[in-house]
């Protein structure tokens, strides 16, 4: 078995290469990588309607660039400019009627002391007072609130950007925060 291995004979020689020599200089080199990617934008936002009516008008066209805060979209704002006059003519009215109750109750705390009213009569008016002051507290936030209603009649860009496709036309009825939004705008700078 000794022999058997010294027997065994060499394995083949792979050919040569022929290599080429050259001398080396520095240059601009154009580096390119091919890659599957998706590029993507830096800000994406869905538009959509904060109050429902009628799309009165659409400013921009698809595909087109908007500036932040361009108007985009305008709803009907007359059922919101009624709400918002009607808020309004309560908030004074109630302001009359809470100026008239204060007015009592301090008339009543000083009959209380001179022995003329009752002590539950002071507090009913003190009471009246308070509660006419609470309700137009809330005639204000109802001013508020109407106003803003009708501010958000019309839309405008959050973002400056691309839009993509309009996704509601001119005349169709919109509701707030409903599925499809209105449009989608991609920033695309930078």
């Amino acid at each position: 078995c000794f022999a058997a291995a010294c027997s065994k004979s060499a394995p083949p020689r792979q050919p040569s290469v022929p290599v080429s020599v050259t001398t080396v200089k520095r240059t601009s080199v154009p580096y390119i990588v091919t890659a599957n990617g998706i590029a993507e934008p830096m800000q994406t936002v869905a538009v959509e309607a904060q109050v429902n009516g009628i799309l009165n008008r659409v400013t921009f066209a698809e595909g087109q660039p908007v500036q932040a805060g361009q108007i985009l979209f305008e709803i009907d704002s007359r059922p919101y400019v009624a709400l918002l006059e009607q808020a309004r003519a309560q908030l004074v009215r109630d302001e009359a009627q809470a100026e008239n109750a204060h007015r009592d109750a301090a008339r009543y705390a000083a009959l209380v002391k001179e022995g003329y009213v009752t002590g539950s009569q002071a507090d009913q008016a003190e009471a009246t007072a308070a509660s006419a002051a609470a309700t137009v507290a809330a005639d204000r936030a109802n001013v508020s609130k109407a106003a803003l209603d009708v501010a958000n009649s019309t839309i405008r860009a959050p973002i400056s950007g691309r839009t993509g496709s309009l996704l509601v036309r001119q005349g169709n009825l919109v509701k707030a925060n409903s599925n499809p939004p209105l449009v989608v705008i991609n920033q695309i700078q930078p």
